[in-house]
């Protein structure tokens, strides 16, 4: 039976069929407890906690410390979803949570799974802090850069994309960068994207390029 992963979603059901699995972000403190316990139920689950650049503005204090507390109790968690979007207010907030999260997880050996809109010069310019001591992996999702940023995301800080349709920027992208998503709360439809995206991409193998990049933290 042909395996799939959605490499980004936002489910909140641990129910799945035995040949998908699914990383499930969570996006602010409030949702943390029930992913890890809906990943606890499934193995084919895998968990990323993390404060998405929209809901900065509802943080409260100590809530770095309590994503430590989950991620050092929780060894197989990563940290997401985490980013900038030049569309939402706080810029200056977004950016120093941003970066609160990345000293997190370049401290604890964890991936990152990043969402990053119209805002690829201010990433840049928190990513170069970490281009000596940085997180084992980081994952653009919904990748919206171009192939230079490709170039330099992948030799400077072992990035992988995913995608959630077929779309130019892929062939830019080494084969085994390459993963799919949903970006929903129904990891189902990984299948039909993952089709779609073969359709330009035959020797792609989605599911092994995302099981190596977890492998790596």
């Amino acid at each position: 039976m042909k395996k799939y992963i959605d490499a980004h979603c936002h489910l909140f059901d641990e129910k799945l069929p035995n040949n998908i699995g699914a990383i499930v972000n969570a996006t602010r403190p409030s949702e943390w407890r029930d992913v890890i316990a809906m990943a606890d139920k499934n193995p084919n689950i895998f968990v990323a906690i993390g404060v998405h650049p929209w809901f900065v503005g509802e943080l409260g204090a100590g809530w770095d410390a309590q994503m430590c507390e989950f991620l050092e109790q929780n060894p197989g968690l990563t940290i997401g979803e985490i980013g900038l979007d030049k569309y939402k207010p706080d810029m200056d907030t977004q950016m120093n949570v941003f970066a609160r999260q990345m000293d997190l997880a370049v401290k604890l050996g964890r991936g990152v799974h990043v969402h990053c809109v119209g805002a690829w010069d201010k990433m840049f310019a928190v990513l170069k802090k970490y281009k000596s001591q940085q997180p084992p992996f980081i994952l653009f999702h919904r990748f919206s850069g171009n192939a230079m940023d490709v170039a330099r995301l992948v030799a400077d800080y072992n990035a992988y994309f995913s995608f959630s349709g077929a779309r130019r920027i892929i062939a830019d992208v080494q084969r085994d960068r390459i993963l799919v998503e949903t970006d929903s709360n129904n990891p189902m439809g990984i299948v039909r994207v993952a089709e779609q995206i073969a359709a330009i991409c035959p020797d792609c193998d989605f599911y092994e390029n995302t099981m190596e990049m977890l492998k790596n933290g």
